[in-house]
């Protein structure tokens, strides 16, 4: 079988700016391209869907998977690339430390650290070496050493090494146990998953920058899971941003993150943990040397004037980041936007909501035309929008007013939203969070 390169060879190669490869077409990566094409250069978008967010805007979009680590240096090689980079993917940031290695591009951390900090078994093994808190757990391909481990229901379960929260699923018996773990070691390329047992708590999203071997605090965000009865699903439906954090949390965070810059090795990076903080304690579910997805960049520059995605540039390019941010004012919250399986169409309802500042912006994720699968996980969602107040009782009810105003339609013209994944009214009203 003919190689990429045979393939798909150029028949003229000459372009007179330096060439970056772009790793993945999700809507941050947008930013990242506009980000790269001003600091001049001529970028080449390789992801495998026909009509991802990022396409429009790239130069060049080559359709081949980021996870074909061969065909990704393929590329590179054909178009002499300078950069081939991916800000808030975990496993095209792999590819990214492969194929720079093999070329000897600039890359923010080793192949080795990259595989480190994205398996999810290599991962919690080092936090547990290092002293890092984290739930009990196992790493399994079947149960046959389950009954052994003396784990307490409800439990966790997750591939080892998946995108978008896909196949993580909480299991409250032996039999959701079973059948969870199957679907996650069919989702796994390793055939591993890992079992962990589920920590009651708040779910707090934080985002950081290493510096010169110190981690720096930059954001935090309260995650706010879906409340769809009997689904088991880990996805959220959105943030409010800061998370309201006590001195301790505050303190127990920051030095976590600085632990696990020290264990794996991390400098001049950002960091982003998911974390649960519960009677002034807090533990990691995980973590990721890159920038978080979805909204994360655009509200933490609203929030804080703090460029996120420029961070991830200057962590490849080896440049310094100069941490210029400042403390956030107000309350924010993101909401993403899921829909019932179908081909997408377009969505209606958020103008109005736009021109009465309930909301203070809407993206849409997917193109017309685009196939949403059954899964409730981030490259599902179709869109987002944001809401902003002093307090968090107005934030929710925009939330509630906007949801009752949005509709997702399907080509055909027919509804497609999920409208019951959403925090239910009464809890809106009594001011709680999910």
């Amino acid at each position: 079988m003919k190689s990429w390169y045979e393939r798909n060879k150029m028949d003229n190669n000459v372009i007179d700016k330096p060439v970056a490869l772009v790793l993945g077409g999700t809507f941050p990566h947008r930013e990242l391209i506009s980000n790269l094409q001003q600091r001049g250069y001529h970028t080449v978008l390789v992801d495998y869907l026909e009509h991802s967010p990022a396409k429009e805007i790239a130069d060049e979009h080559i359709r081949e998977s980021t996870l074909d680590q061969e065909t990704v240096l393929e590329i590179a090689q054909d178009r002499n690339a300078s950069l081939v980079i991916s800000a808030c993917i975990d496993q095209a940031n792999v590819t990214a430390c492969f194929v720079g290695a093999k070329m000897g591009l600039p890359v923010p951390y080793s192949y080795e650290t990259a595989l480190s900090v994205t398996n999810k078994v290599l991962m919690k093994k080092k936090m547990v070496e290092h002293g890092i808190p984290t739930s009990k757990h196992i790493v399994v391909s079947d149960l046959s050493g389950f009954n052994s481990a003396e784990m307490r229901y409800p439990l966790i379960v997750k591939p080892s090494d998946s995108n978008s929260s896909k196949g993580v699923r909480k299991a409250c018996d032996y039999d959701e146990l079973s059948k969870y773990l199957e679907d996650a070691l069919d989702i796994s390329r390793n055939n591993q998953a890992i079992i962990e047992e589920y920590r009651v708590g708040r779910e707090i999203g934080v985002d950081c920058f290493i510096k010169d071997k110190k981690a720096t605090v930059i954001m935090t965000r309260e995650r706010r899971k879906i409340s769809s009865a009997g689904d088991t699903t880990q996805q959220i439906q959105g943030s409010l941003w800061p998370a309201e954090l006590s001195e301790v949390d505050q303190s127990n965070l920051k030095e976590i993150a600085q632990r696990i810059a020290i264990a794996f090795e991390l400098d001049n990076t950002p960091l982003m943990m998911q974390t649960i903080v519960s009677d002034n304690e807090a533990s990691v579910i995980e973590f990721a040397a890159r920038i978080g997805g979805g909204e994360n960049y655009r509200i933490i520059k609203l929030h804080t004037d703090f460029d996120i995605i420029n961070s991830a540039v200057d962590s490849f390019l080896g440049e310094p980041t100069i941490l210029d941010h400042q403390l956030p004012t107000g309350l924010f919250a993101d909401v993403y936007i899921y829909t019932h399986p179908g081909q997408f169409g377009e969505i209606s309802g958020y103008e109005e909501l736009l021109r009465n500042r309930t909301i203070e912006y809407f993206n849409v994720y997917k193109a017309h035309g685009a196939t949403i699968g059954q899964e409730l996980s981030s490259n599902n969602r179709v869109g987002a929008f944001l809401v902003g107040a002093d307090d968090k009782n107005d934030v929710l009810a925009k939330i509630d007013t906007a949801l009752a105003s949005i509709e997702v339609h399907d080509i055909h013209g027919n509804p497609m939203m999920r409208k019951d994944i959403y925090i239910p009214d009464e809890t809106i009203k009594a001011g709680r969070l999910v």
